[in-house]
């Protein structure tokens, strides 16, 4: 490929001016005042002092016309003058062009004046083809404009972008403005809560000031009554015995009852000189400590916070799988304006969650759930049940974060979020695991068949230790579970034997039972009965904590033809248990309440349900299905009264043989715990 020369045509204003802006009468430059171009109306155009000069040589003539000076032809004057003659608005134009138009350089050659210079954009070189012909060579495939043009042409971008900063300029400005005066508004909006807030203190204070104040007058009106009444009683005797000596003339018979009546008279005035009630009234306040403790109350009542948060340097990050049917969940991280991460909350976070579809977002919004961890981040998340690429739009103070909208794509598949073991005899080795439960304290428990021993991890799943003891032989241990007090409870298909063993795996008792056939699962309700499934008998047998059997109940008459496969605890005690071809429900009692389906209605497929488990929290219930037809495991997750939700397809990480299955109590929110025999291992999945 050679090299690229753009050609480019440079115009000479000196020689455009003289060939269009001239008046051919005079050769004077056309301007906008006295050498106005007007337009005669055989098209030829005239400066306007040119036609004054003509129109004052007709008027002496008194023609009142005059003539064209290149063609000639006969023009009437307007009644006004020539000065009403139209301008020409083509040369007007182009004289207004010409006059904005800025007066490019040409840069040529100092050693050849005529010889322009030539620009390599690859190369940013300035050369002469004539000095520097070695330079064509060099810049072979490079594209090479005149330097004139490049100028041109950098001048042009600076400006573009010195007009693109200023108008990012004065939006920045616009934008401070705006948040001056929702500063404004938010300091108007919190006075005025304080001061209605103390208004309310204050007419709290001031109606417990009257309500005292009301106390004391009623009590000062009960006592009042009282020593009024008594003032009537004694303004009453002093009366009667003033009308006794105003009669001093008596019958000598009534002296003796005069004499008694005077003497109670005289009791009853001595009865009377205390007053029966008094005038002690007393206010019982502690002064001191109620200022005290209204000073302390207001000094810890109410504190005005802001935030250095910069939502432009703020971000969003997924945090884990993003699957449909289990929460999605994001971390937004905050930093200051000087770029430093934030290490405190509080700020107003605003988060909108669309589906984007053929890139236009949905209007559908879903609901989300801010956390806020109090250490400068926030933990977002949301569900939805469509697959599909989300558009995640999160704005602080009405503002939107550095990368929102942040695209989160959400798939239909569900892959494990946690792994542990591989086939071997090691310590993080596993060989045909068959069951997994936990403990109260978080820890779990993975029976290692194969190995014929109990491997213990702590709640974070890391390992612990290994179990190994009497009841663990012969790989043939199928059942596992744990007791309250930290006993440890497995089932040997092999032997037909429940052994209670310590934590460190020594038996403590043993149980057998003559109705065994093939026991293979069994679990520990709330009340520590022990339940029992017997795939030979198609029975499930119940026993309390003493190893008593209380009772048992058949599966034949609800799943005939399926032997039982795994028994588990549902909500309240009741009993759920799994066959080759459904899942079912019983009470406490062992009575049938119904089914729980596996897939679809319209499926006819034979599921299998090889292992079960229902979280208390939510009432899910999850089951490990197999596909006997073909071949296929998945775990299906059902409401507790209701159809099936979804499924786990383990995508990334098939499960091959799921046969154990328990739900984390502790830490793992909303997880379960799958062991997968044939892959040697056990894996947990989200399944909220």
């Amino acid at each position: 490929m050679g090299t690229t020369f753009v050609e480019t045509v440079n115009i000479n204003l000196e020689d455009f001016s003289e060939s269009f802006l001239t008046c051919a009468t005079c050769l004077c430059t056309y301007d906008q005042d006295k050498r106005k171009a007007k337009l005669l109306p055989c098209s030829h155009t005239v400066c306007l002092r040119c036609l004054t000069q003509m129109e004052q040589i007709s008027q002496k003539e008194e023609t009142n016309v005059i003539r064209c000076p290149l063609c000639r032809e006969i023009t009437t004057l307007p009644a006004s003058g020539v000065s009403a003659l139209p301008n020409s608005f083509l040369i007007n134009q182009l004289f207004d062009l010409m006059r904005k138009q800025r007066k490019d350089v040409v840069p040529n050659c100092s050693a050849h004046p005529h010889q322009q210079l030539m620009y390599c954009e690859a190369c940013d070189l300035v050369f002469c083809t004539t000095c520097r012909a070695s330079l064509i060579s060099s810049c072979a495939e490079h594209n090479v404009v005149p330097f004139s043009v490049a100028l041109k042409r950098i001048s042009e971008i600076v400006v573009h972008k010195t007009r693109q900063c200023v108008a990012n300029l004065d939006k920045a400005s616009k934008n401070v403005n705006l948040e001056i005066d929702q500063l404004d508004k938010n300091v108007d909006r919190i006075v005025e809560e304080l001061n209605n807030l103390f208004q309310e203190v204050c007419q709290t204070v001031e109606n417990r000031r009257r309500e005292l104040v009301d106390s004391a007058r009623v009590l000062r009106d009960e006592k009042r009554k009282v020593l009024l009444d008594q003032l009537e009683l004694i303004d009453s005797h002093r009366k009667r015995l003033e009308r006794e000596l105003e009669t001093s003339q008596f019958d000598v018979r009534e002296m003796s009852y005069r004499t008694k009546k005077v003497t109670e008279a005289t009791e009853q005035a001595v009865s009377l000189m205390e007053p029966k009630e008094n005038a002690f009234l007393k206010l019982h306040t502690e002064p001191k400590k109620l200022v005290h403790e209204f000073k302390k109350l207001l000094n810890e009542f109410g504190t005005i916070s802001g935030s250095s948060t910069f939502p432009g340097l703020c971000t969003l990050e997924l945090t884990g799988p993003s699957s449909s049917h289990i929460r999605t969940y994001l971390v937004l991280n905050t930093y200051s304006a000087d770029g430093r991460r934030r290490n405190s909350g509080g700020d107003p976070i605003t988060i909108k969650v669309t589906l984007k579809k053929n890139s236009l977002a949905k209007t559908d919004e879903y609901e989300t759930i801010v956390e806020d961890q109090d250490d400068g981040t926030y933990r977002i998340s949301f569900k939805t049940c469509i697959p599909g690429d989300y558009l995640v739009c999160a704005e602080i103070f009405d503002r939107p974060v550095k990368n929102s909208p942040f695209l989160v794509f959400v798939s239909n598949h569900h892959n494990p979020i946690w792994q542990f073991g591989s086939p071997g005899v090691g310590k993080l080795q596993l060989n045909q695991p068959t069951k997994i439960c936990q403990d109260e304290k978080g820890n779990f428990y993975i029976l290692d068949t194969g190995n014929n021993r109990i491997k213990v991890l702590d709640v974070c799943g890391d390992y612990v230790k290994d179990v190994t003891g009497a009841a663990l032989s012969e790989g043939s241990t199928v059942g596992l579970a744990t007791l309250p007090t930290g006993e440890i409870l497995t089932l040997n298909w092999r032997t037909k034997e429940v052994v209670k063993s310590d934590f460190r795996g020594t038996p403590l008792q043993t149980m057998t039972f003559s109705e065994f056939g093939e026991p293979v699962d069994l679990c520990v309700d709330s009340h520590g009965r022990i339940l029992i499934a017997d795939a030979a008998n198609s029975k499930v047998f119940v026993f309390d904590t003493a190893f008593r059997p209380l009772f048992s109940f058949s599966t034949e008459l609800y799943a005939s033809n399926s032997s039982i496969t795994c028994v588990s605890i549902g909500m309240n005690d009741e009993i759920i248990v799994g066959t080759c071809s459904s899942l079912l429900l019983f009470d406490g009692r062992g009575e049938f309440l119904r089914e729980i389906h596996l897939g679809e209605p319209s499926s006819r497929a034979c599921m299998m349900a090889a292992a079960c488990a229902v979280c208390p929290s939510t009432g899910t219930v999850l089951v490990a299905v197999i596909d006997v037809k073909k071949n296929r495991a998945h775990l299906a997750v059902c409401q507790y009264k209701g159809p099936l939700l979804f499924t786990i397809d383990s995508y990334g990480s098939k499960l091959r043989h799921p046969c154990g299955i328990c739900v984390a109590i502790t830490n793992w929110k909303n997880t379960c715990f799958v062991v997968d025999s044939a892959n040697c291992c056990v894996k947990a999945f989200q399944f909220c």
